[in-house]
Formats: structure tokens, C-alpha cells, sequence
């Protein structure tokens, strides 16, 4: 099995623009990472992890009685529980819940002022749709408000489907502006930076917080915060990192051919970087989303003569494009993004999955057994959403994130006391393992604070982790 990725000592190199609004070429796969280094979980999180017969009703009162008894007793890094933090005011945003399985736990009494936050992002249209982003917040947002919400206030979850129309995230935007929104959270959104629709929310001091870009300019767009993850480009920043340790493990120059859905401007991350560390990057070769068949595109490939073969597209078009190369005697490295390799795409790609490098920016909280792991996983049965879903973690931690910036901004929760709070965000232990933090951003990418990377391949059709984690701007790794 190829080792992990090792350090990348060149300074990465700035990227083009890359045009998507069809599939997502995003490395979020929340359900992909490695839960080996996880803490076990406590008596409380093991019995919350396996239901009774008794079913939805016994998981629920299981994730309450968890939340309950972590609210009681978790401690901050100063030393208060968040329990005093409700008569005394939270701690700093990122101090106030800051051990295993503490996210997403309000106090308080849940009878104070309603505080708003919106959502846009694409829940279903006629391209695509990815509910489970909203799923992952509601259950966060629940979780708090059922435990008693922000100090006392419960958060008034607002979230408003684009549906993948310019004219809907407008509409959305100007609605949650008028319903005095705190702070927006993302998602996929298709129409958030073709259309304004993060200028307008800013425009009105409304910051977009969490969503998943696609395109580099996206990420030093003024007024949006991505936070927890980086999408598009650092997939490719990941994927780079692999592909230059494997070759120098196993001896080889690295060739490099690039397969995407040619919706628009591609983006030359990948070039950039290959040829910027010693690889020859051979080909870029676009396809037509739509396409029932993709054997003559993976023959292409194929023919370019590469020995790593680099899959940006969906599930579906990645099973294609697997099972093509494989089928057709492909026998090079195939690396694919995250959000490709949930259960029913590797299902789908059968014995050609075998060997596949994919990338993760979390541990596995869809099926892990870590305290983090087992609290989402409840709080998203408790809401009656699917834990599994490559991206319901994604959306549960932004929304986490967003909650410990409202606890830290003080009695008078504003969209302005709201982003200071954030901005001092440092070291959050809950998901991220204390690798979250503001400090993290730099020129490239201003406003993300995790960086954090899980090498993984397939094997025997379950997602396995390579080793240690990587930092996915530098390739160096985590210890």
C-alpha cells in the first residue's frame, strides 16, 4: 500500500480560477477520515452508540442524556464548566466546550430571545442537491437549543433552499437579511458566488460563514469565512501531496493525467504543483458531466501513458471513470475526491475501488466510535437524518463552529460581536482536535482555519487510513 503523504517543502503555488456548477469537485468527505488515533468512548457514548430495539426513541433519549450530563460537567480551559458559563458568560469562543464529544451542548434555560441564523446553500434542484449539509446543522442547532441554547437563547434555524438559482440565493439573502440573521451559514451553494449573493449579505454586515468553495477566488472573497474545510483547490493541494510521496517512495518520476468535468475554466492547481515539485504533468482531459459513457474518456486517459490518474468529478461519474480505467487495464494510481467515496460509490466501483487514494479533512464521525463520533451520530438520529452521508459532518461542524463564536460574543449577540468572537477562535478540541484555529489563515486562503488532511485508500471496500495526518497546504505531517 502506498505511505502517506510526506512533507512538500515548495511554497505552493497560487491558483487559477476554476469554473464548476454541475458536480463538486470538493474534498469534504466527513465520512472518509481515519478514527484510528480517536479517544475510546465513555460508558455514556457507548451506550448512545448502540441503540436498542426500541429504536429512534431510545437513540433520542440517549443523545439527551449525553448532552445533559456533558453540559453538567465538561470543563473549559479556564476552568469553568459551561454551566457556570450561563449565569457568569461564556468563556472565548473555542474555550467554552472543549473536550471529546462537547459539541454541540448549550446552557442556559432556552427561555431568552431567539437569536437568527440562516442558511443557503443547494438542498435539491434539478442538477443536484445535498441536503444532508442542512441535516448536519439542524442536528446541531437542536442539539443546543434542546439543552438549553445559547446562555439561555435558542438559535431560530433558518435554512433557505438556492436551488441552484442565482434568483432563489437572492431571495434567500435579502429574506435573511430582513429576518435580522446573525450570521449565514453555507453549504454547497450554486449560486453563492456565480450571483452576489455573499456581496449582498455583506453589503448588510451579514457574514457567510462555513460554505464549501469551488473556485481559488472564492476563498479571498471578501465576507465569506470558510472555516472548517477548503473544497476545491485543497483537494487538489492533497491529492498533489500523495501522488509526490508515492513516487519517491516507489522510485518513479510521477506523469500525472488529470480527468475533470469540463464545466467551465478549469482550475490549474494540480499542474501548478506537480511541475512546481519535479512531476510531469502530462494532460488535462475535461468530459461532459451528462455522458452515459465514459470509456472513450477513460481510454484517453489511458493512452496519455501516466502512471497517477487524477479523478475530479461526483459519485456517479466516478464510478464510471473507474471502472473504465480498471476495466480497460488501467494499472497506475487512481486518485479520487472525497465526496466520490461515500458507501454507495464505492459500492458501485466493486473490485476496480481496490487501491484508490482518497483524502478526508475529518476523522470518520459518520461511523467512528470516538466520543465526537458517537455524539454526532446521535444528534443526527435524534433529527432523524443519516450520519453516514459523506457530507452531514461537514455541515454539523460548521455549525458547531458557528454556535461556539455566538457563545463567545457576549449578552448582545450581533453580527459584528459574533465575527470578533470567531476571529479569536483557537485550538477547538471537539471534531478537530484542537487543530482549528484562526491563527491557521494565511494570504491564500485568509479566512480558512483547518488545514487538516487524512490519507486514506480503499481496501476491501471500506475506506482505510495510510497514516498519520497531513496539513494539506504544506503536505508536512501532523503529529
Amino acid at each position: 500500500m502506498p505511505s502517506r503523504p510526506g512533507p512538500i517543502t515548495s511554497a505552493p503555488a497560487r491558483r487559477g480560477r476554476w469554473r464548476l456548477a454541475l458536480l463538486l469537485p470538493l474534498l469534504i468527505a466527513t465520512a472518509c477520515g481515519d478514527d484510528d488515533d480517536a479517544a475510546e468512548p465513555d460508558a455514556t457514548a457507548a451506550a448512545t452508540s448502540a441503540p436498542s430495539d426500541e429504536g429512534a426513541a431510545t437513540t433520542t433519549a440517549a443523545v439527551e442524556e449525553t448532552n445533559a450530563t456533558t453540559a453538567a460537567t465538561t470543563e473549559d480551559t479556564t476552568g469553568a464548566t459551561t454551566e457556570d458559563t450561563a449565569t457568569g458568560g461564556s468563556a472565548p469562543a473555542g474555550e467554552r466546550a472543549n473536550e471529546p464529544g462537547a459539541a454541540c451542548i448549550g446552557s442556559g434555560d432556552g427561555s431568552g430571545e431567539p437569536i437568527v441564523i440562516g442558511q443557503i446553500q443547494t438542498d435539491e434542484s434539478a442538477a443536484a442537491g445535498f441536503p444532508e449539509l442542512s441535516e448536519g446543522a439542524t442536528a446541531c442547532f437542536e442539539a443546543i437549543n434542546e439543552t438549553g441554547g445559547i446562555d439561555g437563547r435558542p438559535i431560530d434555524f433558518r435554512p433557505c433552499n438556492d436551488a441552484a438559482d442565482p434568483v432563489e440565493g437572492e431571495s434567500c439573502a435579502r429574506d435573511l437579511i430582513d429576518a435580522g440573521a446573525v450570521a449565514v451559514l453555507g453549504g454547497i451553494c450554486f449560486s453563492c458566488f456565480s450571483a452576489p449573493v455573499v456581496d449582498i449579505l455583506g453589503q448588510a454586515g451579514v457574514p457567510y460563514v462555513g460554505g464549501l468553495p469551488v473556485l481559488p477566488n472564492e476563498y479571498t472573497q471578501e465576507n465569506f469565512y470558510p472555516i472548517t474545510n477548503a473544497g476545491g483547490s485543497a483537494a487538489l493541494f492533497a491529492n498533489t501531496a500523495y501522488i509526490i510521496n508515492t513516487a519517491e517512495t516507489e522510485g518513479i518520476e510521477p506523469t500525472v493525467v488529470e480527468v475533470y468535468a469540463a464545466v467551465g475554466e478549469a482550475d490549474p492547481t494540480l499542474e501548478n504543483k506537480i511541475t512546481e515539485l519535479g512531476g510531469t504533468y502530462v494532460a488535462r482531459i475535461g468530459f461532459d458531466p451528462a455522458a452515459a459513457d465514459l470509456s472513450s474518456i477513460a481510454q484517453q486517459a489511458i493512452d496519455e501513458g501516466a502512471n497517477f490518474i487524477s479523478v475530479q468529478t461526483d459519485g456517479p461519474n466516478t464510478v464510471k471513470l473507474v471502472t473504465s480505467l480498471r476495466s480497460q487495464g488501467y494499472e497506475g494510481e487512481i486518485v479520487i475526491l472525497g465526496t466520490a467515496a461515500d458507501p454507495q460509490s464505492i459500492e458501485g466501483m466493486g473490485a476496480a475501488s481496490e487501491g484508490v487514494f482518497v483524502a478526508a479533512f475529518f476523522e470518520n464521525l459518520g461511523t467512528g466510535t470516538s466520543p465526537d463520533a458517537v455524539k454526532f451520530q446521535a444528534d443526527m438520529e435524534a433529527v432523524g437524518a443519516d450520519a453516514e452521508k459523506a457530507l452531514a459532518a461537514t455541515g454539523y461542524a460548521g455549525a458547531f463552529v458557528t454556535a461556539e463564536a455566538l457563545f463567545g460574543a457576549g449578552e448582545d449577540v450581533t453580527s459584528e460581536s459574533f465575527l470578533e468572537a470567531l476571529s479569536g477562535i483557537e485550538e477547538l478540541q471537539p471534531l478537530f482536535g484542537g487543530r482549528l484555529s484562526a491563527s491557521n489563515a494565511n494570504d491564500d486562503f485568509p479566512r480558512t482555519y483547518y488545514f487538516t488532511a487524512y490519507g486514506n485508500t480503499i481496501t476491501d471496500g471500506e475506506i482505510t487510513p495510510t497514516g498519520e495526518v497531513f496539513d494539506f497546504y504544506t503536505g508536512e505531517a501532523i503529529s
